[in-house]
Formats: structure tokens, sequence, C-alpha cells
């Protein structure tokens, strides 16, 4: 695969995958100009569990699917239809404990006699479990049309559900789920034809299931502690503060999680283009120039939202506010959420050396000095400082977590990271958050500092826009 393969490719997933988590940033304005603090915050901590629980569905066997996956028709088969088999039976068998014991869980978790969410959400887990590996599959399968067609169909009826039930008939965080559920439904029934074309039962193996719960196992820790790091505090703030917090924390994190979309949808063209060049020599400077062209990139949206994030919540469309006014003091929160996810961003960057050199079983490692620093963090932030205590605290440990795995997988692989140039432009927008931060600028001040730090951004890139004009000619 060449980088401008990789270039075309990356943007393809990426637009697909922010189609699928967009939605998020659509509904904010219906959820946050509906609901009050309180009813968001119960509505974040259910989606908060779901996030969490979706990591026991997979149980890593998504990264087993990209390892084992070959194009060997008669291989690639028996690949599918073990995972695929073996996440069909564990998921029914997860939901029907969730089923059994959900009256004990909606009061332990959201304070709420409402044990018929649980049944929704059941369901939910299972169908987003096939789905989203039935997705791999489809980049697998180079499909990136139909790839951002389901996308978008994913987005289209979660928006229009959600407007029907939650803006409309007022069935609140019912509808809400409800309506993802209806969107779940939609995105495994266009799926599902993948998965039954790629299906063979003949060819189940017990043997290779072994191998891949070998390979992916070690990634479940890993995904607990992400997970940690990414919901926990939300639980922590309602212990410590209470539910009207929680409320006020999600609006602003639902913005700040740009950053997040904006990293996952990189990371569906990344591991796929580094796995490809495992064997290639120039690969350590392919590599160098890919992170030095993203990371300039995830700086300028970065110092975008540190200079204008309190004027970009307020934009109106008629009566609706991006985020309802109730939720206008979360606007302080955004730029140090994103913050922490570029320093997942590094994270990422990171990975060669860990699949290649076979170390998955490092990774729960680093993210255990995350998740426990990100505890420990909110614990001592959350009662100095609140909500933004909590999300310095998630930026924290995102630092913590990605900078000792940095000296690790250099030795494992080395990549010639540009620190120089990356650092200068990650130092700028840390000085122009301090300076917002003491001397609050005006309007016209910002649009001018957003300017200059673009023209910055652009001479610091100069070599690369270089040799892509060159490359094009």
């Amino acid at each position: 695969m060449s980088l401008k393969q990789f270039g075309k490719d990356t943007f393809i997933y990426s637009a697909g995958n922010l189609l699928i988590r967009f939605v998020s940033f659509l509904l904010v304005p219906i959820y946050t100009n509906v609901f009050t603090q309180e009813e968001f915050g119960t509505f974040s901590l259910v989606f908060t569990f779901i996030g969490f629980i979706q990591i026991f569905y997979n149980y890593g066997m998504a990264s087993s699917l990209m390892k084992f996956y070959r194009d060997d028709p008669a291989e690639k088969k028996q690949v599918i239809t073990t995972i695929f088999l073996t996440l069909a039976i564990t998921s029914v068998l997860f939901s029907v404990l969730l089923l059994l014991f959900s009256g004990s869980l909606a009061s332990i978790l959201f304070s709420v006699d409402r044990p018929e969410w649980f049944a929704y959400i059941a369901g939910i887990l299972v169908l987003d479990t096939l789905s989203v590996r039935a997705m791999i599959l489809i980049r697998f399968e180079n499909r990136p049309t139909f790839f951002t067609l389901a996308a978008l169909a994913n987005v289209v009826v979660s928006l229009a559900a959600n407007i029907l039930f939650v803006y409309v008939e007022k069935m609140g965080i019912t509808g809400a789920i409800i309506s993802t559920l209806i969107s779940s439904i939609v995105s495994f029934l266009l799926v599902l034809p993948t998965i039954i074309r790629n299906l063979d039962f003949s060819t189940y193996s017990s043997k290779l299931l072994k191998k891949m719960l070998s390979f992916g196992l070690p990634f479940l820790p890993a995904a607990i502690f992400q997970i940690v790091m990414d919901l926990a505090d939300r639980y922590l703030i309602d212990w410590i503060i209470g539910r009207d917090a929680v409320g006020v924390y999600n609006a602003g994190y639902k913005i700040g999680s740009l950053m997040l979309i904006m990293t996952t949808g990189f990371n569906l063209g990344w591991q796929p283009y580094f796995l490809s060049k495992e064997k290639d020599k120039d690969a350590p400077r392919l590599f160098s120039r890919i992170a030095l062209l993203v990371v300039t990139v995830f700086a300028v949206i970065w110092v975008l939202f540190i200079l204008f994030s309190e004027e970009l919540i307020r934009i109106q469309v008629g009566s609706i506010s991006l985020i309802g006014p109730a939720f206008w003091s979360s606007s302080s929160v955004i730029p140090i959420v994103m913050a922490g996810y570029v320093f997942l961003l590094f994270y990422d960057l990171f990975m060669p050396g860990i699949f290649y050199s076979n170390r998955s079983g490092l990774l729960p490692v680093y993210r255990a000095i995350g998740a426990g620093s990100n505890i420990l963090l909110n614990l001592i932030f959350i009662p100095l400082w609140g909500i933004h205590g909590a999300a310095w605290a998630t930026c924290i440990s995102f630092a913590l977590m990605s900078v000792p795995l940095y000296f690790k997988t250099q030795k494992l692989f080395y990549i010639p990271f540009q620190w120089g140039k990356t650092g200068t432009l990650l130092i700028l927008g840390a000085g122009i958050f301090i300076a917002q931060y003491l001397v609050p600028f005006s309007f016209w001040t910002k649009g001018g500092i957003f300017l200059v730090f673009i023209g910055i951004s652009g001479w610091i890139l100069r070599g690369e826009i270089r040799s892509w004009l060159s490359a094009r000619k």
C-alpha cells in the first residue's frame, strides 16, 4: 500500500467513522435542549455503561480478526467463521445475564427503577458486536463506498429516531435508548449479507480459536483500562459532586471527543497500513512523515477549540443552540479533553512496534498505568476543581500512559519522529491555552492568533507539502 493510497483510504474510512460517531454531535443539541442537567447526567451514565460493557462482548476479537485475516479464501473463511460464530454465542449469553440481573443493575448503576432499559441495551450490544466486526471485513474487502453508505444510514436513522422519540414524543432517556436500538438493527441488516457471504460453518476451528484468544485476550484488560480512562470520571463526578454535574461535564466532553472521533478514524487506516509495511525498509521514514502530518492537523483543531469553544457551542439554528444554555459552562473543559486525546493519538502512532514484535501482552501494563492514575487523579482533582479536575485527570493519565510506551516501542521498532517540529506546534498550542486562560482574548484577536498558528503549521510542513506536490506532477 502506497502512502498516497494510505491517505485516500484513511480519508474514506475516517469519513465513514466520522459519520457513525458524528451522530453524537448531532444529538447533543437535542439532548441538551430537551433534557435537564440531571436527566442528561443519567443518560450519560447509561451510555457510559454501554460503552464499558461492549469491551467484554468483544474481548479482543477485533484485534484477532485484523491479525489473522488472510487473503487466501479458505483461510479467510475459517478465520471469519470462527470469530463470528464465537462472538454470536458469547454475546447472546452475556445479554441473557444482563436481563437476569436488570432490576439490580438499574438500581445500582443508574439509581432508577427502569429494568426494561436493559432489554433494549442487551439487543444493542449483541447487534453492535457483530456489525462492528463486519465493518472491519468491509474495510478488508476494500469497499469504501459501501462502508460510508452504511455509516450514513446509521446516522440518518439514529437522528430521525431521536427527533421522533426524544424531541417530538418526549420519551426522554427511554426514547434515546430505543433510537439507538433501531439504528443498531438497521446497521446489522445492512452488513448481514457480508457476514453470511463469508461464513462456512464447516471451517470452524477450535484450534484456531485458541490462537486468536491467545493474541486477542491481552487486549481485553487493555480495553478495560482504556474505557476506565474514558468513562469512569462520569461515575466519580456523580459520586463526589452529583448527577447535574455529570450532565454538564458530559455535554462538554461530547464536543471534546471530536478528537477521539478523529483518532479512531485515523486508526482505521493506520493499522492496516503499518501492518502492510512490516517488511518495508522505508517504513520508519514513512511513519515519521505520517506522524508529523496527522499531529499538525490535530494541533490546528485543538487550537481552534482553545480559542473558540465558547462561541462554537452557542451557535444557534432557530431556537436550538449547539449546546443548551443550561450546559454552556461546560465550554472550558473542551480543550482539556482534546489535549488528552492528542496524547492518545501518540499512543496509536507507537503501535507498529507492538504488532511487529507480537508483544500485545505489554498493552495492559501501559493501559493500567493510565487507568490507575486516572482514578487516583480524579479522586484528588474533582473535589478541588470539579468537572475541570476530571478533565485534567483524564488528560494527564493519557500522557502517563503514552510517554513510557514510546520509550519501550522505540526499542522494538525505531521510528525517527520529528519531535522538534511536533513539539513546536504542541508547545505553541499549550502557550495559547495558558494565555487565553490568563487574559481572555477578544474575538478578532482570537482570529488573528488562529491565522498565525495556521501559518506556522504550514511553514513547519513546507517540506512535506513540496514532496506531495512533486508526487502529484
